[in-house]
């Protein structure tokens, strides 16, 4: 049964909402498609979900579901989930934990991985310990509510009830137990963590840059300034949270992750929280700034090729991209592609490339120090004196005589 992958996200969140139990959707090729558990440290979690995902792919795929209980302190559920086309998606359920995790039984989970002390108590929050029971009708909420398909008849298993799980959960030393202080800040990281993502969706880049010039949001989120390998590890998750923001807004999957290599690679060269976070600005004004230009440039009035042709200009942007690949990407002629758009838009292709990367001049010229040539030789113009005629062309001024009007009119509302 297929259902619209937008009803399927909001129906997701809500179940979160209600169960705080993690959803994971994974494409043919491992690739994640989406999830509700968007807090800290949830490349741990990513690491250990994608593994299983391989594990049941190979081992389970024709039963088409699996109740992973090889873990004694935790759960999964995983299934496969038709989307058309002879394709299908594996959807995991979990973790969840059967017991409260101390200092032991986090070191026997399968997502222990280089977790800090911060991650640990995170995590000891958004993810929920319940019994064997109480997770099957999760599940089974989720397949028929959720998806809208048949859920497996589970056995009821030995010694499931719910008793052994409360006894294990109240005889936790107090040592172990989290205050309201905790839970407080717990709270609020989920808050900014979710802010972070709603920016990044809207492709809201002013907000985002008001949110890390907020001293206090990044003293929440970067708990250990001091601590090169603990912001590092923090910047990765965040850059986790807006490559997946990023994909679930509209931009394609493989472009997102494109970009989300490229900063971690910056990141990789880096040592200290200032340069680190420098680079998760600029990578989140990135994957903002791409969600807003194609939500900007494109319409409902256009046909769905017009509109994929748009995206695919502006992902590929600064790089050139000719009429040629475009229609080769589209599948579609060459002939029939350009007219098409020139139809719909009132515009050539080879304008409307000139128009994007003279609006992203224009940001460049009023919101950086960088020089004319630096900005003509980012956004792949041949020259810089190609790059001032065209310019002018489009906006009527030089770069040089535009900066200088849009300082002055900055100055004067000051």
């Amino acid at each position: 049964m297929q259902t619209n992958i937008q009803i399927l996200r909001y129906r997701l969140d809500n179940f979160y909402k209600d169960k705080k139990i993690p959803v994971w959707v994974f494409g043919q090729n491992y690739e994640i498609i989406y999830t509700n558990f968007t807090t800290s440290a949830i490349l741990n979690i990513l690491e250990s979900v994608q593994s299983q995902v391989r594990s049941f792919r190979l081992a389970h795929s024709i039963e088409g579901y699996y109740l992973n209980f090889d873990n004694p302190h935790e759960m999964y559920f995983l299934f496969s989930f038709d989307v058309g086309k002879h394709q299908s998606n594996t959807v995991i359920v979990g973790p969840v934990l059967k017991i409260k995790p101390t200092e032991n039984i986090w070191k026997e989970l399968s997502f222990n991985q280089n977790l800090f002390a911060e991650q640990k108590r995170v995590l000891s929050h958004s993810i929920p310990v319940i019994s064997e029971e109480d997770f099957k009708l999760s599940i089974t909420t989720i397949m028929e509510e959720v998806y809208e398909t048949t859920a497996p008849s589970f056995p009821v298993s030995e010694g499931s009830s719910e008793e052994p799980v409360n006894n294990v959960i109240v005889n936790i030393p107090t040592e172990q137990s989290y205050d309201r202080d905790d839970l407080s800040e717990y709270n609020e990281i989920c808050r900014l963590e979710d802010l972070f993502r709603f920016y990044i969706i809207n492709g809201s880049t002013y907000q985002l840059y008001g949110f890390f010039k907020d001293e206090n949001a990044m003293c929440t989120l970067f708990t250990n300034k001091t601590s090169p390998t603990e912001c590092a590890v923090r910047c990765v998750e965040l850059l986790t949270i807006a490559k997946m923001a990023s994909t679930e807004s509209g931009n394609d999957s493989r472009v997102s992750h494109s970009r989300f290599q490229k900063y971690i690679d910056m990141l990789k060269n880096v040592k200290t929280y200032e340069k680190m976070v420098d680079i998760l600005q600029k990578a989140a004004i990135d994957f903002a700034k791409g969600t807003h230009d194609i939500h900007h440039y494109t319409s409902s009035n256009y046909s769905p090729m017009t509109n994929k042709c748009i995206q695919r200009i502006i992902e590929r942007l600064p790089d050139k991209i000719s009429l040629e690949e475009l229609s080769k990407e589209l599948h579609i002629s060459a002939k029939y592609l350009s007219a098409l758009f020139n139809k719909e838009t009132g515009s050539s292709i080879t304008d409307f490339m000139q128009d994007i990367r003279v609006n992203e001049a224009k940001h460049l010229l009023t919101s950086s120090s960088m020089s004319y040539l630096e900005i003509s030789n980012s956004l792949n113009f041949s020259s810089q004196s190609y790059f001032n005629l065209v310019f002018k062309k489009k906006t009527g001024f030089t770069p040089k005589e535009y900066r200088e009007q849009a300082f002055k009119l900055s100055e004067a509302e000051k």
